[in-house]
This record gives C-alpha cells, sequence and structure tokens, in this order.
C-alpha cells in the first residue's frame, strides 16, 4: 500500500470522478484507475462501483475512507512540523550550564526567545557532575561550561570563548583602584569563594589550590548568584571568572597576575546524539556573543 494510492483513492471518493479526481490530482487517469486497481488487489476488497457517469463508495471502500483520510493528514501534519522544526516554528530545547555562566547565557537566550519565540527552552543550572550525567541520559541538548578534568568519550566540545579568573570585588573596596593584584596582595582581606564543583571549581583549584591554604577564607557559597550579592554589600572579596560580574556595575574585577592562563568555555553535545537545529542556532548565537565580547576587551 502506497501513500499515493490513497491520495487517489480519497480523491475519487471525494469527487465521485475518476476524470474529475484526474484534474484535480494533475494525474492522468488512466494513472489513477491502475493504482485503484493495485490497491484493491492488495486489499482483495472492490473499493468503488463504476457506474457511467460516476463512481461509488463499497462498503470496503466506505470503511477504508476515513482511514485513509487520517493517514493522509497524518502525512501532511508530518510535513508542517518537520519544515516548522527546520524554520524553528516550534519545538522544544533544553540545555545546561554552570552556575556562573547564567550572566554569559542571559544575553544570548533572550536573542534566541527573540528570533525563535515558538520554540520552548528548558534550562537546568547544575553543578557539573550533573549535567554531564543529564547530557549522557539525553536529558539535556547542550551543556556550557569548562572541559572536564577526566575525559569522556561521549562527548563532543566546541569551544566558545575564554575568561580569566580574577579578584571580584565591590566598587569601594581598597583593591578596586588597582589595575592588576598579586596573591600577596590578598593576604590581609577576608574572602568568600565558591563552592567546589560548583562552578567547575577543579579548574580554579587548578589554578589557586597552592595559594588558597595561606588566604584568608572565611565562608563557602554554594550559589554564585548569592556569593555576588554578599560580595556587592560587603567588603569581601571573592574569586571568578570576569564573566561572572556581567551587568552587576556596583562589582568589579582585578586581574591576579599569578594567573594568566584563561579559562576556555565549551558547548558539549552528546556525539550520540544528532544535533537539534535549535541548538546549533542558540550555538552560533553564543558564538557571535562571544566575538562581541572579544572585540570590547
Amino acid at each position: 500500500m502506497e501513500l499515493r494510492q490513497l491520495k487517489y483513492f480519497v480523491g475519487v471518493a471525494d469527487t465521485c470522478s475518476f476524470s474529475e479526481a484526474s484534474r484535480k490530482l494533475y494525474v492522468s487517469q488512466s494513472a489513477i484507475s491502475q493504482q485503484i486497481k493495485m490497491l484493491e488487489d492488495e486489499l482483495n476488497a472492490q473499493l468503488f462501483i463504476r457506474q457511467h457517469n460516476n463512481v461509488a463508495l463499497t462498503e470496503n471502500g466506505a470503511t477504508l475512507y476515513p482511514l485513509a483520510k487520517q493517514i493522509l493528514a497524518n502525512m501532511e501534519e508530518c510535513h508542517t512540523r518537520m519544515k516548522e522544526l527546520k524554520d524553528l516554528l516550534c519545538g522544544e530545547l533544553s540545555i545546561g550550564l554552570t552556575y556562573s555562566l547564567e550572566s554569559y547565557m542571559r544575553g544570548s537566550m533572550l536573542e534566541f526567545l527573540r528570533r525563535y519565540p515558538k520554540v520552548r527552552v528548558n534550562a537546568h543550572y547544575k553543578n557539573l557532575p550533573e549535567l554531564l550525567r543529564m547530557l549522557r541520559n539525553e536529558e539535556i541538548d547542550m551543556m556550557l561550561s569548562m572541559m572536564p578534568t577526566s575525559p569522556h568519550e561521549f562527548i563532543d566540545s566546541i569551544p566558545l570563548t575564554e575568561y580569566h579568573l580574577a579578584a571580584v570585588m565591590n566598587r569601594q573596596h581598597t583593591l578596586a583602584r588597582k589595575s592588576s593584584i598579586t596573591f600577596h596582595d590578598l593576604l590581609p582581606h577576608k574572602l568568600i569563594l565558591p563552592e567546589k564543583g560548583l562552578r567547575d571549581r577543579n579548574a580554579i583549584e587548578s589554578f589557586v589550590h597552592k595559594e588558597t591554604g595561606n588566604l584568608n577564607v572565611q565562608a563557602i557559597v554554594n550559589d554564585v548568584n548569592a556569593l555576588l550579592n554578599i560580595i556587592q554589600d560587603s567588603n569581601y572579596v571573592t574569586i571568578l571568572t570576569e564573566a561572572s560580574i556581567a551587568n552587576r556595575t556596583q562589582l568589579c574585577f582585578v586581574p591576579i597576575e599569578e594567573l594568566k592562563d584563561p579559562i576556555t568555555i565549551y558547548a558539549h553535545f552528546n556525539n550520540q546524539v544528532a544535533k537539534k537545529n535549535s541548538a546549533m542556532k542558540l550555538f552560533e548565537i553564543l558564538q557571535q556573543s562571544a566575538h562581541l565580547r572579544q572585540i570590547s576587551f
């Protein structure tokens, strides 16, 4: 049974005429007759009573008619849905990112929603181990974070942008007037740091763990926004990437001379799953956003 046979069958049933169906479907009458005969042979059932001026459905034809209509409607719906997905007129996109990348993602997500308002975006802010689990289990379509410290064969990672770790503080802090500082400059000051694992802290630790033993770390906070709120309203200092304080005008970052190596932010995909069109469009927006940031810096 072929879709064109059902299409011809419905066309004849709707017009009660082979010749009229031929005209509307832009197919020769002989081709329609041949395909319907093949359909009747396959079903071993007569579908039409052929009269001199028109045709009428048999009991078998009347039973097949609504089923054929539904199949053709489903086929049309398939075409429509596929085109809508291609044009991002529908669909759903699930992304995961580490907490401190919220400010980096914010503008790109708003731009994506502006361009593609009919695509539903589900954003999951988690720590790195949880995001890796979700990506492996196909619960998210794309993940933003630094590179995991251990390799994962199911991941394709594409670099997006680079940031540097810096000391972050209130603009009224005594260190805020400096163009750069050293870890020695931080020794007299009280620090609050993000929790390990929360902000891909493993990467931060690879830079600072030798020095943190001597630093005056008074608190660990497991939410970057909460941490920045504390820094904003106090005289404490933290160590984060410059991207973490985007849109927080009351805060500033001061480069730490010992931390010259950049941190690379990656988009990670599950290489065992086809990439969604919507995920690639968001990735393009993120790339453009990263390019503009590099220009501005």
